[in-house]
């Protein structure tokens, strides 16, 4: 009698427990599967090489519908165009003997068109780069060749020559009668890619110095490019109706895309940047769906596409809003919450102070974060074309942790995760809280 009570005692005690503490350790383990099925390679970098970015809002999609979102036709998906400059194939440098590893070694610039072939090179001096005349010259003495420039030698340079030395490297990117072939510059700076719309008229690689063999005078180069003008790519869109659709509309969004290919071999995971994001998204959606905790409002879960190309997801969504954009009471945008040892960063924090001190107060008496930190106005997210049409909006991103960040190293298996289950646990109290700004 006494072991069986015992044992009914502590087992009610145990769920007790569970049910309290482990409010955001039950969206880890899904956000983690999530986190690790966006970053593998078969989603190819959710770029625009093997249908990575399709196979991401398809996942996304069924996601959505395991969790009973409604969708607004088409599967969820609404879909728009883009152009887009991609590496479906070959991409490789060899500096004088060396073979060097894109990705680790060197990066090509995204706006890159094809080349093919062994060239010699030709240092750029830091003169040339400083003074128009100078530089005209030397290009007539570049012709079919390689420019090198040493970027490393402009790092304690004024912040006027560090300007001309960016202006000088667009400058050979666009210019059409460039003689030269292609541009390799070196560097000592991390390795960072990004995504280009359009093809610019000459190559250029970015090269870790480190990696790249001293006063090396060839370079073979193989790169294929392939510039798809009018590609259609998608957002991810499901509605979780509310108890009491009268009372407004609230919105989580977070991008899926990411860069995608550099070549048959190297992909970018991108499990920070955004699959956390995505994790997020979803692992609310999930918590929302559930009879318990159906708001009072009615959700929306937009998964933009395109974000890396311009913010073009969230542009084309307001502009053909799938919601009236006056019903929308407030946008919480989640880009990059893989990481949190310094707590998060609040975009328009500045701004709407009123739901920003209350995101703060609940922080507080929760003891969730290290900080819940303000910050101003900054279009460098998916908010920014809602803020532009009047949509109160946050961008919320974690601080501290891990660096890797539009590289090769943005892994899942080295994203910790580290405040995810309490900034869930935020935006959830945050959310049902919402109504008393109202």
């Amino acid at each position: 009698m006494f072991t069986r009570f015992r044992i009914g005692f502590l087992l009610v005690t145990f769920l007790f427990c569970f049910s309290g503490s482990s409010f955001g350790q039950q969206a880890l383990p899904y956000a983690r599967s999530v986190i690790d099925t966006l970053s593998a390679p078969g989603m190819h970098g959710r770029g625009y090489v093997a249908g990575g970015h399709i196979k991401a809002a398809q996942y996304i999609a069924a996601e959505f519908k395991k969790h009973k979102l409604k969708s607004f036709g088409n599967g969820y998906f609404q879909e728009f165009p883009i152009s887009v400059n991609t590496f479906p194939d070959d991409v490789a440098l060899k500096a004088g003997d060396k073979v060097l590893e894109p990705g680790k070694d060197f990066l090509v610039s995204p706006c890159s068109q094809s080349i093919s072939g062994r060239y010699e090179v030709m240092p750029l001096s830091a003169a040339a780069i400083k003074d128009p005349q100078l530089l005209l010259s030397s290009l007539q003495e570049a012709r079919d060749k390689v420019l090198l420039i040493d970027k490393t030698g402009f790092s304690s340079a004024s912040k006027e020559d560090r300007q001309r030395l960016e202006d000088v490297l667009a400058f050979l990117r666009g210019f059409k009668n460039n003689p030269a072939v292609a541009v390799i510059v070196l560097t000592d700076e991390k390795l960072t890619w990004h995504v280009a719309q359009q093809p610019c008229e000459r190559p250029q690689l970015i090269v870790n110095k480190a990696a790249a063999p001293a006063n090396f005078r060839f370079a073979e180069l193989e790169i294929e490019s392939k510039f798809i003008p009018a590609l259609t790519t998608q957002n991810v869109a499901g509605l979780l109706p509310g108890k009491d659709p009268g009372k407004g509309l609230v919105v989580f969004s977070a991008h899926y895309d990411h860069l995608g290919r550099l070549g048959s071999n190297t992909f970018f995971p991108g499990a920070n940047d955004n699959a956390s994001g995505v994790a997020m998204l979803l692992s609310l959606a999930k918590y929302f769906s559930q009879p318990q905790h159906q708001p009072d409002h009615d959700i929306l879960f937009i998964a933009f596409g395109a974000e890396e190309a311009g913010l073009l997801g969230s542009q084309y969504f307001v502009e053909n809003p799938l919601v009236p954009l006056e019903n929308i009471r407030f946008l919480m945008n989640l880009d990059i919450t893989g990481t949190g040892e310094e707590g998060i960063k609040v975009v328009n924090g500045s701004v709407f102070r009123e739901h920003f001190e209350l995101l703060q107060s609940l922080n507080q008496e929760h003891e969730l974060l290290k900080q819940v930190s303000p910050r101003g106005e900054a279009c460098n997210s998916d908010h920014c074309p809602f803020y532009e049409k009047g949509v109160p909006s946050f961008f919320i991103y974690t601080l501290g942790g891990i660096q890797a960040y539009h590289d090769v190293y943005d892994r899942s298996e080295t994203l910790p995760l580290t405040a995810f289950e309490n900034l869930h646990r935020l935006l959830v109290e945050f959310t049902k809280k919402l109504e008393l700004i109202y």
